[in-house]
């Protein structure tokens, strides 16, 4: 007598090698550092966002933009980013379920605000580099965590120029990684922050951004 197991193979993947495409909610705050700022050169807000992310082995994308169709009523929002990325091995245990690596980045980006019924926009791109700290960790052959802080620094441009001025920005997500839900395909659960202050010649465009994003999303 012969028995035919009709269970399918799931893949055991490495530990921190993993592509996620997600979506999520982000809420935000895009604020002016100037005092006595008139209105209409005034875009700063606050209010919500959607975002989809493809996050992968060497390079991140992300698309957020916001307006009626969010719930933004006197704003719209647009952002494009790409970042390549490496890491340096720091520890890894012999069991491979805890890594812990230093992340090595290029990050450049759009990020575009206007007011409605206003001409005149925000309108930045950056180029950044950063580095950070970096730890997965495999609780069990279905369960993975992954936690991500990195400080960045670069500079920040309008479309025209070589040079506008310098932007910080501090990022971090953590992801709760749930293998082979749909045969060798998952489910991942994510929680993105964003900090960024550019410093822009001339005190107009001098602003701070801060999101919190949720997120859900299908692991490759």
């Amino acid at each position: 007598m012969f028995s035919v197991d009709d269970s399918s193979p799931t893949r055991s993947q490495p530990l921190g090698t993993n592509t996620v495409f997600s979506a999520g909610w982000e809420i935000s705050d895009f604020s002016n550092r100037q005092d006595g700022i008139s209105l209409s050169d005034d875009y700063s807000y606050n209010d919500n966002l959607f975002r989809l992310r493809l996050d992968s082995p060497g390079i991140d994308l992300s698309l957020g933009f916001g307006g009626a169709i969010t719930g933004m009523d006197s704003h719209s929002y647009f952002n494009v980013l790409g970042r390549i990325h490496n890491y340096l091995n720091i520890y890894q245990n012999s069991e491979r379920s805890f890594l812990l690596r230093f992340p090595v980045q290029i990050t450049t980006d759009l990020k575009r605000v206007q007011r409605n019924n206003v001409d005149s926009e925000f309108s930045q791109s950056s180029f950044i580099f950063g580095t950070g700290i970096l730890t997965d960790i495999r609780f069990s052959e279905k369960l993975d965590f992954s936690l991500r802080a990195t400080p960045n620094y670069g500079f920040s441009f309008s479309q025209g120029n070589l040079f506008g001025g310098s932007l910080f920005r501090f990022d971090g997500n953590s992801q709760l990684l749930v293998q082979n839900i749909f045969g060798d395909k998952g489910l991942a659960f994510g929680y993105h922050f964003d900090f960024r202050r550019y410093n822009i010649d001339g005190d107009q465009n001098d602003y701070d951004y801060t999101s919190h994003s949720i997120s859900i999303g299908l692991i490759f």
